[in-house]
């Protein structure tokens, strides 16, 4: 269901390299469902974004529970693995379920090692380390096995794993693989491969994740998926949104029950991990329990046990049966998530300071460091791809060998592209957004080169814009309770069916505040609209209130997500704002300011330069208005809005430059300071201690000015 951008019905915006994608959606077609489908417009054009353009359709997409699910047998291979995981637990074999190191292969390491255990089962796992192992199955480990292990179970894994299976079977040891990544044109030799993108799969859905395929398996051994959902949806949902998997279709129906199953989990690590993260407290969810949820909260502190230290940690985590150990646990996670987070940080500013000063040209952006760390590569590829809109791999040097993560974007296959520089890796697995590899740390540039290469006639130079793909224009109205509720029944959100992201035209600033400690900032937005003034609270997330570019009365369009905000029993709409930038008309104000600021610097003249020179009583207004809103303690103002302010409030009327003009010359004299942000429309000013009077003729920058009106 793949949402498709025609230049007919798509506005383009772009500022500071962010592209914005806003669609239009066919007003009169969204009045019908609307109508039809007792839904409010907003809604009405969301769902015909996803291509959901009758009655039918957008009923059966809001009916999470019509969704299908498929005959597990349906999947190739799945009666073999069946039979012999049946005689596995009749004969009391010994069975080891090996997983990978990611949400999704502890969630699905988790989910099999409790079903095997409650059939009786004398069963063991293995996930291994990410730097000391690496990822899939490893020779060595199974060597380890010989004799101890009558069967593995690969989960999230093993679908590449051909000599590994070929030596498991050589040594006395079966295997069923069941996995979710990309399959090489050789299948490995074992007893089962269970997975969806066989090229000779029937099975009609080809995106579930790991974890989506061991839920399969086990609905097909137990012959009652509502029992596999009522006792391991909550697990399911948390390793399918992590992993990135689009929630259509089948994910939609396992993702939408896991979801509230989530809500009420009686298993002690997820609501110990909850507790520590701040979704329950004094025995109660105060959060909502959404996608975002798992994919911001959850995830990222299971994920970062695999990153940087041991994955086997959370998967003990969702295991436990003690509440001091799951609280124990939780604690421990959250401070690796924090040393995560860290680690993340130093690695993306030495790789954007890379690209700027090596690689901006490249469509395809290949780095290499000595000393990075493994486990954080790949989020930080992911990170690079979105802030320059190319592919990227990062690879860590250790030794001669390189070990890599690359990230990819929409309508480019990673995987395809290392297939054509297949004769230069080592090994290299994953899908069509990320994938890993490793490589000899001498054909690491030519890599690039030949990555290169295949990459610039897909990617032309006009993707070099970072899209933002917004759903429609809302207004005031739209963002009502009611109206950001009904957007609930859109969820579960997750990829190809995203959160939706609006943008709103002409809204005014008011009370910007800073957040934790300035790290974030907090402001309330205005407008008129059908008759009626309308405010909405907002907030801007990362964006460090010293630096943010706007001020008090800025006039600005904002692409935001919406939701509830739930207070001390009070619910009140709230926006999270994604991006902003002046409006349309504020934006070209002070681009005219500019452009004739410097004309009139350089001595050129332009129809009705002399309406922009300011006067003597100019000046004074002007300054009796600055030392009144700035004062010794500063304050941010802009141009646009301080002529706006002068005109309504005070019935002084000055051009954009003419005030500019006025500021320049009264921080020359030095009387004030100017501090001109990104833009050059916001700024920081406030009074300097005067030294007696100044004679506003004598300023050299003012007689420059008026030299040119005088010819």
């Amino acid at each position: 269901m793949a949402v498709t951008y025609n230049l007919k019905d798509r506005e383009v915006s772009k500022l500071n390299n962010r592209e914005w994608l806003v669609r239009k959606p066919d007003e009169a077609l969204a009045a019908k469902i609307a109508k039809e489908c007792a839904l409010l417009p907003l809604t009405a054009k969301i769902l015909i974004n996803r291509e959901l353009t009758d009655k039918k359709s957008v009923l059966a997409f809001l009916d999470k529970d019509s969704m299908p699910l498929y005959d597990p047998f349906l999947l190739k291979d799945m009666d073999k693995a069946v039979d012999r995981i049946k005689a596995a637990i009749s004969q009391r074999e010994r069975i080891c379920i090996y997983g990978d190191y990611d949400v999704d292969g502890v969630t699905s390491t988790v989910m099999l090692y409790l079903y095997l255990c409650s059939k009786g089962v004398e069963c063991e796992y293995f996930i291994p380390e990410r730097i000391s192992e690496g990822y899939g199955l490893s020779l060595p480990v199974i060597e380890k096995m010989k004799g101890k292990v009558d069967l593995i179970i690969t989960v999230d894994t093993g679908v590449t794993a051909v000599a590994e299976a070929e030596y498991a079977k050589s040594v006395g040891i079966d295997m069923v693989i069941t996995d979710h990544h990309s399959c090489r044109e050789i299948l490995p030799d074992a007893v089962a491969v269970v997975n969806p993108h066989r090229e000779d799969s029937e099975y009609p859905f080809r995106n579930l994740a790991g974890v989506g395929v061991v839920f399969k398996l086990l609905c097909a051994l137990e012959g009652n998926t509502d029992r596999i959902l009522e006792l391991y949806s909550d697990i399911i949902a948390v390793g399918t949104v992590a992993d990135v998997m689009p929630i259509i279709d089948e994910n939609r129906r396992i993702t939408g029950i896991g979801l509230k199953r989530l809500a009420e989990t009686d298993n002690l690590g997820l609501l110990a991990l909850m507790r520590r993260a701040g979704i329950v407290k004094y025995g109660k969810r105060v959060k909502k329990i959404t996608s975002a949820t798992v994919g911001y909260v959850l995830a990222p502190r299971i994920n970062a046990a695999g990153r940087i230290a041991c994955a086997s940690r959370a998967v003990e985590l969702l295991l436990t049966k003690d509440n001091d150990e799951a609280d124990a646990i939780a604690e421990e996670l959250c401070e690796i998530n924090k040393l995560r987070q860290a680690t993340e940080q130093k690695i993306y500013e030495q790789a954007v300071e890379m690209i700027e000063e090596r690689f901006l040209d490249d469509r395809f952006l290949v780095l290499s460091y000595d000393g990075w760390h493994q486990g954080v590569i790949g989020v930080v590829a992911s990170k690079i791809a979105e802030r320059y809109s190319r592919p990227c791999i990062l690879f860590s040097l250790d030794g001669d060998t390189a070990k890599g993560s690359g990230r990819s974007i929409k309508g480019f296959s990673l995987m395809d592209a290392l297939s054509s520089c297949g004769d230069l890796l080592i090994e290299y697995g994953g899908h069509e957004l990320a994938a890993g590899l490793s490589i000899d740390g001498a054909n690491i540039d030519a890599f690039r080169e030949k990555l290169n290469e295949y990459a610039t006639p897909i990617l032309t130079a006009s993707d070099s814009a970072v899209p933002l793909d917004v759903e429609c224009v809302a207004s005031f109205s739209d963002l009502t309770e009611k109206g950001i509720e009904e957007l609930l029944l859109l969820e579960p959100f997750g990829l190809s069916n995203p959160q939706p992201v609006f943008v709103l035209r002409n809204a005014v600033l008011r009370d910007i505040v800073p957040l934790s400690q300035g790290k974030h900032v907090r402001f309330r937005i205005t407008g008129y609209e059908n008759g009626k003034n309308h405010s909405l609270n907002a907030v801007c997330f990362g964006v460090p209130f010293d630096s943010f570019a706007y001020c008090e009365g800025d006039i600005c369009d904002l692409v935001f997500t919406a939701d509830i905000n739930e207070y001390m029993g009070a619910r009140t709409p709230q926006l999270f704002i994604k991006e902003m930038k002046l409006s349309e008309k504020e934006q070209n104000d002070i681009s005219v300011c500019n452009e004739r600021f410097g004309m009139l610097l350089s001595g050129e003249r332009y129809d009705g330069f002399e309406n922009d020179i300011p006067d003597l009583a100019e000046f004074r207004n002007i300054f009796r208005y600055i030392r009144r809103e700035a004062g010794h303690e500063g304050r941010n103002l802009s141009i646009t809005s301080a002529v706006r302010t002068l005109a309504q409030g005070f019935e002084i009327s000055v051009s954009h430059c003419k005030f500019k003009i006025i500021l320049e010359v009264l921080s020359e004299q030095g009387l004030i300071s100017v501090e001109y942000r990104k833009g050059g429309n916001s700024f920081f000013l406030k009074m300097q201690p005067s030294g007696g009077k100044i004679n506003i003729d004598e300023s050299p920058l003012l007689r420059a000015i008026r030299s040119g009106r005088q010819g």
